[in-house]
């Protein structure tokens, strides 16, 4: 499964001199953890509500007897000042599961999804979560169709149980079909793994 076939389009994104505060709002209102930012069509940065917390952490005079030091850095007002520069992005291209690793390794929500430094999607631990989630008769359906698409002849019984699919080859289908529909079955979103009889 490539990452095209998970990630959100069209993306929504900001321009440096947005405000923080507009950000914040975006995040909360759409639901979003990141948002990239763009310089005209280019991708800068990536802003996201890790960027933004910190902001909020000032402690509240009214809960301290002292008067707090006065030597406090001044607070950041455009998303340039509080943007990760250094993005990772991934292809539309990418195996889906690269996205997965990178996510899981880097401790990232969101990757941005490029073209020629163009950001074309968004990829997110929600999006993958949504192909985890899909129901075992959905894919079975879709291997079904798949199935009899590209191997017409083959009539292979499929079954489906939690993400695992079950092909049960007939005693004359040769090894390069047997190879071909597995491969196919693995290729359908939300299959965990392939297991033949």
């Amino acid at each position: 499964m490539r990452i095209r076939d998970v990630m959100s389009s069209p993306v929504v994104s900001v321009r440096p001199e947005a405000t923080v505060k507009e950000v914040a709002m975006l995040l909360v209102e759409r639901g979003f953890n990141a948002l990239p930012v763009v310089d005209g069509a280019r991708l800068v940065g990536i802003v996201t509500e890790a960027d933004l917390v910190p902001l909020e952490s000032t402690p509240d005079p009214r809960s301290h007897i002292l008067p707090l030091p006065a030597d406090r850095a001044p607070v950041p007002h455009s998303v340039a000042e509080v943007m990760t520069r250094e993005v990772i992005t991934l292809p539309a291209e990418q195996d889906a599961a690269r996205a997965a690793h990178l996510m899981l390794r880097r401790s990232l929500r969101s990757i941005p999804v490029t073209a020629k430094g163009r950001v074309v999607g968004m990829v997110t631990r929600r999006d993958l979560l949504r192909v985890l989630a899909r129901h075992d008769d959905e894919i079975r359906s879709e291997l079904v169709a798949l199935l009899a698409d590209e191997l017409p002849d083959a009539c292979i019984p499929v079954a489906v149980a939690d993400g695992i699919v079950t092909l049960t080859f007939r005693s004359w289908l040769g090894p390069r079909d047997r190879r071909i529909a597995e491969l196919l079955a693995s290729t359908i979103p939300g299959v965990l793994a392939v297991r033949s009889g």
